[in-house]
Parts: structure tokens; sequence; C-alpha cells
């Protein structure tokens, strides 16, 4: 994803020593005079907003700021000797940056009271301005809440409770019936028994599938819609998320974030995608469909295709066929389906064949008799 900048706002920094909270800026406790110790992390005010001061925001960009070797005093990045001992910052180590220390909140802060003394202080207090307590552990000023009157919860009643059971009951009764049934028909299925018959009749068809140019409506990005196609509206829908910024494209930011930058300061900023619109359209093409079909039927053994006359937008698309043989048996008549020419020639009138016939009438099988 692209990360977007919105800015930078001024963080802050607990003291150690004397609980004092500071601006990410200062680099020594304003209440003591302690230098901030390189493990003091910076942290998010109660309320960020982001800064407009040219020299702020140059600071930010500078990057993390350096820590000397020799006294450990917190200086900027750009600095090449420590502001306190003079010692050559080469050797120095540089504040982690690129922590992201949560969602940016703009929106205004409650007061702080006082732990010790119960004042309403502002947010970004260090000290209480009654007593002069630090304010570090203090909690905002609570809102008071009005607790929702819960309806009392009804009681369920037996015949609820009943008709719930029955409910249940009658579903487990209706899967039993249904594996049931499936089971019935699978066992009657497979048993069968073998019934002696005479080839009684035959006959065959033949069947050629002819398909047509129609008219077919289809939808596809139009860069995709066949030359031939012929557009019959569009509209604008998102066809690929992507990170970079492209032509016809929406931006698409999450929340905001503040990331530690290292020198005090922290930048906001939001992870960002782009979706891309196209034309989305409808369009009409002329594709091969079946329009018709020429059938032949006969009763002999010399089964024919039918003979075709094709228009010019017309073509021979499927074949299939079918071959029928009926049998005489003392229990009535049974007929058997072959779909192979060879197959069927085997059928001769009065040949006598052992039929295998299962629960539901159905010829499964069949060999000759003899």
């Amino acid at each position: 994803m692209t990360k977007k900048s919105l800015g930078y706002v001024e963080l802050e920094w607990i003291c150690p020593n004397c609980d004092t909270r500071n601006p990410g800026s200062r680099r020594t406790c304003m209440n003591c005079g302690m230098p901030q110790p390189d493990d003091v992390e910076f942290q998010q005010p109660a309320q960020e907003k982001l800064i407009e001061d040219d020299e702020k925001i140059a600071q930010a960009k500078n990057g993390p700021d350096i820590h000397c070797y020799y006294c450990g005093t917190r200086n900027p990045a750009t600095a090449t000797t420590c502001s306190q001992c003079g010692a050559d910052l080469s050797e120095g180590a540089r504040r982690k940056a690129g922590e992201v220390l949560g969602a940016h909140n703009d929106k205004p802060a409650e007061p702080l009271i006082c732990p010790a003394c119960g004042t309403p202080n502002a947010p970004n207090a260090p000290n209480c301005v009654q007593c002069g307590a630090s304010l570090t552990a203090a909690q905002p000023e609570p809102e008071p809440l009005q607790k929702p009157v819960q309806p009392a919860a009804k009681p369920a009643s037996s015949s609820s409770k009943s008709s719930s059971m029955m409910g249940r009951i009658g579903l487990v009764g209706l899967v039993v019936v249904v594996l049931g049934c499936i089971i019935t028909f699978f066992v009657l299925s497979s048993r069968t028994e073998d019934i002696s018959g005479t080839v009684d009749d035959v006959s065959w068809t033949r069947t050629v599938v002819i398909e047509g140019l129609v008219p077919v409506e289809r939808e596809a990005w139009r860069d995709n819609i066949p030359v031939e196609g012929v557009v019959l509206g569009c509209s604008q829908q998102i066809r690929r998320t992507q990170d970079q910024p492209a032509p016809n494209s929406q931006e698409i930011c999450g929340t905001p974030y503040t990331v530690d930058t290292g020198s005090g300061f922290g930048e906001v900023v939001q992870d960002c995608q782009y979706q891309v619109y196209d034309d989305f359209c409808r369009y009409s093409v002329n594709e091969w469909q079946a329009v018709d079909e020429a059938v032949l039927r006969g009763n002999d053994f010399s089964p024919r295709w039918p003979a075709l006359s094709l228009r010019p937008d017309q073509r021979e698309a499927n074949r299939d066929e079918t071959y029928r043989i009926v049998f005489s048996t003392p229990e009535g008549t049974y007929t058997y389906v072959v779909r192979d020419p060879t197959a069927f020639q085997r059928f001769q009138p009065g040949s006598r064949w052992i039929l295998e016939v299962n629960t539901f009438n159905s010829v499964t099988d069949v060999k000759p008799a003899n």
C-alpha cells in the first residue's frame, strides 16, 4: 500500500525522575532539568494537532535524534557534536524510529483531573495548576453515563418450550425418513431377476443438430469486447485495486495513524490504495447456437444419417444415435436401448435373450439365451 503523509504532530515523554510530562521537542525535563534518557520512549498526547511551525516540521523530517555516547544527552539529528559535553556524535546512538504509536486522535481531549486535589486541568498540562502535583497518572474527567433501562426478560412459557422440542423431534424424523428413502432406492435398484425374452421389434433414430448464428447478449470490459460486438450500454465499475495512482481512479485510505520519527515528533500517515474504474458493458454478438435438427428413423438394420441442406449461416454440430429393441416375455414387453450400431445388429428378430430386470421393471442388462 502507498503511505500518504498528512503532516506531523508533537509527541511527549515522561521524565523518569519527577514524572513530568514533557513536549517531544524538549530534550531535557522542564521541571527537574534531567536529560531524556535513550530508553524513555515518546508517547502520543491526549489530543494530537498537526503542527504548522516550519522549524518543527523541519526537525521532524530530519530523522531521529542522537544520544551522546559519553554523556547520554539527546541531540538533534543534524548535530555533529554534543550540545552538553562537546563530544563527537559519530559514535552516538540514534533513537528508534518507525514504530506505530496508535491511531491519530485529533478530537478534543477531556480535562485531566488532578489525583491530589481533584482540580480539572488542560489535557496537555504537565502539572496541576492548583497544587503543582504531577499529572502523569491523572485520568480524564469521566462523562456521566445513563444506564439504560433493561426490560425484564419474560420467562419462557411451557407451551413455547414444548413447541421447540416438537420442532427438533420433527426435524430429526424428517432426516431419518429421507435417508431411509435413499437407502431403499439403491437397494431396490440393485436387486434384479432374470427373464427370458424374444426380440419382437427394433427401431433406430439418428439426429444431427444444426447450429446457426444467433444474436446473444454478453457482458465484458470494453477492451475485451469482440470486434464484431455491438455495445448496448456501459457503466463505470471497479476493475482493479492497486497501490499507485492511475487515470480514472479513486483514492481509498484507511484510518490515519501516528508513526514515531525519533525526533520528538510523529508523522501522521494513511495507508492508501487506488480503485481503478473502467467501462463494463453489455453487448450483442452473433454466436453459434442450436436452431434446428434433422432426424431420420427406421425399423430395419440399415441405419442412415439424415441428409442435410444447410444455409451459409448454418453448420452441422453434434450427432446422436439410439437403437431400441423390444423384447416379448411371459411377463410382458420390455424395451432395451443401445447406442452402438454394431451391437444393434446382434438383436435379430426372433432371437432369444436373458434379460436382467430390476425392481422398477427396467432392463439393466441382456445376454444371449444360448
